[in-house]
């Protein structure tokens, strides 16, 4: 049963789960995440206090301004002060017949009667009799409501600090999750958020959720400033996909420098970026506008002669990939490949070589620079143009270096373009799981349905379709399907059929499609759009390109554009 006390607000509550308050502890009472039932104010005793030990069930639960609480609805609040005992001292003011009445800390000491605990700290003072009860009884309810409206909570990212500063001290996660009545997990997440200057500020910003500063305080931790300000700076509804193409970013820089080092070892200077020579002031001077003595291009034979004067970029070809022995490294022949002799046991035919233990490369391409400081002693020179006269023939100087930069251009977008794809797609696959664990279908899943499988009669039986379809909803086979099928209600039985057809169309789009859309992927992504225009899902430029709303030469690669997907997100909030 609940005790009744008066005891005002709830600043005697503690908020144990430290980083994420628990919506049950303080549903209609956003204070109550904030503080601990040992808060205290005073730092020091009211004048003339007694201080000393009682049991707490010696203490009267007087008139007080919170009229009920039940211990039993607050396990971690109990779990706290078992643990720890009553730290801050309970305010208690003794009447004329002797008996001890609380002042402040009702709640605490209800939980340690309620627990067992045999004694607590208090400061007693006499009651004045010189005031008349009515007065007395108002003077009370102000100081009690004082008490609780000028308590100081701790900050979130205190707290967060405090749990790395523990961490970084030796202490366990288990430790600490045990003294803080908390998940393990969350204790993680808290340490390396409280590592993180940056995490730790947004997090008392309430802007970002806990696994998003987690991405932040990682960043943060490896130096990598420019993924810190992207990340700090992208709107909430963004984060998941801003952050797939930083990752994305990284691996392919990883990825690349790991193939440059054998250019590396051989002397040649590594590029981290693609020069722009076009727009750029660089000392670079490519391997294709250089001639020899006798006016012959350069070989990559000559280039590796005097390597220490050259700087190379390599850059994925995703247009080819190599054939190599997985064991070894070596470069395969396809032609040379029996690729019926897949398994172990199978004999190659003859002058063959099994296709087994064959696996495919990233095959890089490398673009050599002259370092221009080196140009005098390198035997090489930039060719003279060629002074066109009115019946000479056009001079294919400058068309040269035109289409070598046009084609890079082209390159380069082809690249950023396969990222915001690969990012967009991830995004998409998370919406769409939320989305299919309801019960009951959205608007407009019967019309899109009947006109997707009108269309597109073949649509639930092409490639690809059931695996998505499958990861979609969370089932590992179409027989776990059919038992959910059976087992479904009439609404959930309709949002497996538009899993079915929504897993089906998402299975079409690729990282590319953005400049190949499938047929149904523009009438798909809009529908989409129309289901997330109240939950904080839009579509981002790459996807818009798909749906033919913009054109993909005119995204920009520097910076992806946000504030479009930003502004229709929010005016549907508002709608």
């Amino acid at each position: 049963m609940p005790a009744t006390l008066a005891e005002p607000g709830t600043h005697d509550l503690t908020e144990t789960e430290q980083i994420e308050p628990n919506p049950r502890d303080t549903e209609g009472n956003p204070d109550a995440a904030t503080t601990s039932p040992d808060t205290a104010v005073e730092a020091t005793p009211p004048p003339n206090a007694e201080s000393g030990f009682r049991d707490p069930r010696e203490l009267v639960i007087g008139e007080n301004i919170r009229q009920e609480f039940d211990p039993a609805e607050h396990p971690k609040q109990a779990a706290s002060i078992r643990a720890f005992g009553v730290q801050a001292p309970v305010l208690v003011e003794r009447e004329t017949d002797g008996s001890l009445h609380v002042l402040d800390g009702q709640v605490r000491t209800l939980i340690a009667i309620a627990e067992g605990v045999s004694s607590v700290p208090v400061w007693i003072t006499d009651v004045d009799t010189s005031i008349d009860l009515a007065e007395r009884r108002i003077t009370r309810a102000l100081r009690q409501l004082n008490l609780n409206d000028r308590r100081i909570p701790i900050t979130k990212s205190d707290r967060a600090g405090g749990v790395a500063l523990m961490l970084d001290l030796g202490a366990s996660v288990t430790r600490i999750a045990e003294g803080l009545q908390t998940e393990p997990a969350k204790i993680r997440t808290a340490g390396v958020i409280g590592r993180s200057a940056t995490a730790r500020r947004l997090l008392d910003d309430s802007q970002y959720s806990l696994a998003q500063l987690e991405t932040i305080a990682h960043y943060e931790a490896l130096g990598d400033t420019d993924a810190v300000e992207r990340l700090s700076q992208i709107p909430r509804i963004n984060f998941r996909y801003c952050a797939t193409l930083i990752e994305q970013e990284r691996t392919a820089t990883r990825a690349r420098l790991a193939a440059a080092l054998p250019y590396a070892a051989s002397g040649f200077g590594i590029l981290a970026e693609d020069p722009d020579l076009a727009t750029e002031p660089t000392n670079l001077i490519p391997a294709t506008g250089l001639v020899t003595g006798a006016g012959e291009p350069v070989t990559e034979t000559e280039i590796y002669a005097d390597a220490h004067r050259w700087a190379v970029y390599v850059v994925a070809d995703d247009s080819d990939a190599d054939l190599v022995a997985a064991d070894t490294g070596e470069l395969v022949d396809p032609d040379t490949v029996d690729w019926d002799a897949t398994d172990p046991g199978i004999e190659p035919g003859e002058g063959l070589r099994s296709a087994h233990g064959l696996v495919t490369r990233q095959r890089w391409v490398p673009t050599y620079y002259l370092l221009a400081e080196h140009l005098p002693t390198s035997g090489l020179h930039v060719p003279e143009p060629t002074v066109a006269h009115a019946d000479d023939p056009i001079d294919t100087t400058d068309t040269e270096q035109t289409d070598r930069e046009a084609a890079r251009a082209k390159r380069r977008r082809v690249i950023e373009l396969n990222k915001q794809g690969s990012a967009a797609k991830i995004r998409r696959i998370e919406f769409l799981t939320e989305l299919l664990a309801a019960r009951t279908a959205p608007p407009g899943t019967a019309t899109f349905v009947a006109t997707a499988l009108n269309r597109e009669p073949g649509l639930l039986s092409s490639w690809g379709a059931s695996t998505t379809t499958h990861k979609l909803l969370g089932v590992i086979s179409t027989g776990e399907l059919t038992e959910k099928i059976g087992a479904a209600a009439t609404g959930r039985a309709w949002v497996i059929v538009l899993a079915l057809v929504l897993g089906a169309l998402e299975s079409q789009i690729e990282k590319d499609s953005w400049r190949r859309p499938p047929s149904g992927a523009a009438r798909y992504l809009n529908f989409l759009a129309e289901l997330g225009a109240r939950k904080g899902f839009a579509l981002v430029d790459v996807e818009r390109a798909i749906t033919g709303e913009i054109d993909y030469n005119d995204i920009d690669l520097d910076d992806p554009a946000v504030e479009a997907v930003v502004e229709k997100t929010v005016e549907a909030l508002a709608a």
